[in-house]
């Protein structure tokens, strides 16, 4: 019985090899840097106004994914509350630029709740100049009324939450931006956070529960503590890449961190303004306030170096912006420096967020896998021309 040989060349064995590689490995090695991935409006729900926004999001079913592509400008008459553990995302239908969603005076202008997942990926949320009102507010069943805690979740990735103001009722005087409750999730991969205000605690973000930077930029936002984002209580501040910036505060222009935990890994917080203590930032532990100058190299009671910090009740000033202290102390180098946050890698991070640098070594890694075989693959071809060659000259 005959037998079929396929002789395939080793040359080309290794030109499919290395293609097949390469086309896996640019699955990975070709995602955006800064999260951002883009929405696709081919499956989205366009709507004009506000009575079509409402009647969208009540129609999404309990547990279900829907994307909201808004085809122009809308102005609220209440605020737009979603619930009822709905995976939600907000964009625009334009070409260039974003629409905007515009709240009620002395109101949000988004309420998620009850497990919302909220994606903002090309809006503009916001009031109108002079109204008051808060941008997004996130947050978690009440677990006094209920057995489990069911925690909502936002994600950013582009567009805008600005001109927003919280300086009304006692509870929405915090974080006119976003305000992240306890047991709550905010995520920022893109887009900016900026001209927004709150009378006390965290201009840009107000942060009770858990948030994560990646990317994007908080910008040119007040308050009394905290103009571009203030950790508080049970909050969890980590600071992997983007920029804050140009804010304005009487305690912590850039972060004001007190009680929760603040761990910046890369990115950079630079040019803010504070009256009293820390330009940049201000993390206050009982006796302890630490400001502007220092590197954190990701654990928030362990800043590296000296300078700019100051322990007890005698507080002290080195520059032109000083401080002063009195139960609690404080300090501040009066120079405004920048503070550029990693531990020694602070520039790689700060430019790669850590997801990129995770699909960016996974596409390494492929290519790398795929050079190996594809050698292996040479070499074992080689050694079966050798093998055959053997054989011929034994037999003659």
């Amino acid at each position: 019985m005959a037998t079929a040989v396929i002789n395939i060349s080793y040359k080309s064995l290794l030109v499919t090899s290395l293609f097949v590689v390469m086309l896996f490995s640019s699955l990975f090695v070709c995602v955006p840097v800064g999260g951002y991935i883009g929405v696709s409006l081919e499956n989205a729900v366009h709507v004009k106004n506000e009575e079509e926004l409402r009647t969208t999001i009540n129609n999404i079913s309990y547990g279900k994914t829907a994307t909201i592509a808004l085809d122009n400008d809308i102005t609220l008459t209440e605020t737009l509350r979603i619930s009822g553990e709905k995976n939600v995302t907000l964009t625009s239908n334009r070409p260039t630029g974003f629409y905007k969603l515009v709240g009620p005076e002395h109101k949000d202008t988004i309420r998620i709740e009850e497990g919302v997942v909220l994606r903002i990926d090309g809006i503009i949320v916001t009031h109108t100049k002079g109204a008051s009102g808060r941008g997004i507010t996130v947050t978690a069943s009440n677990p006094t009324l209920s057995i489990t805690i069911t925690s909502s979740y936002l994600y950013m990735y582009s567009g805008e939450i600005s001109g927003n103001t919280a300086d009304s009722l006692p509870d929405t005087i915090h974080g006119g931006g976003v305000q992240v409750g306890t047991f709550c999730f905010f995520e920022l991969h893109g887009g900016k956070i900026s001209g927004n205000k709150a009378t006390r605690l965290g201009g840009g973000v107000d942060n009770g529960g858990n948030f994560k930077m990646f990317g994007g930029e908080i910008s040119g936002n007040t308050a009394a503590n905290g103009g571009g984002v203030s950790s508080v209580s049970l909050g969890s501040f980590q600071m992997f890449g983007g920029r804050i910036f140009g804010n304005k505060a009487d305690f912590g222009g850039g972060v004001f961190m007190i009680s929760g935990g603040f761990s910046a890994q890369g990115g950079v917080i630079s040019g803010n303004t504070a009256r009293n203590v820390g330009n940049n930032v201000c993390i206050y532990r009982g006796d302890d306030v630490y400001i502007d100058g220092e590197t954190f190299n990701g654990d928030s009671e362990t800043p590296v170096g000296d300078s700019g910090s100051s322990n007890g009740n005698n507080g002290s000033s080195d520059g032109n912006n000083g401080g002063s202290g009195s139960d609690g102390g404080g300090s501040s180098d009066g120079s405004n420096n920048e503070v550029s946050v990693g531990d020694g890698g602070g520039l790689f991070f700060g430019v790669f967020g850590l997801r990129d640098v995770v699909f960016i070594g996974v596409g390494v890694a492929v290519v790398v896998v795929g050079v190996v075989v594809a050698v292996l693959f040479f070499t074992y071809k080689k050694e079966l021309e050798f093998v055959k060659g053997k054989r011929e000259v034994k037999t003659q």
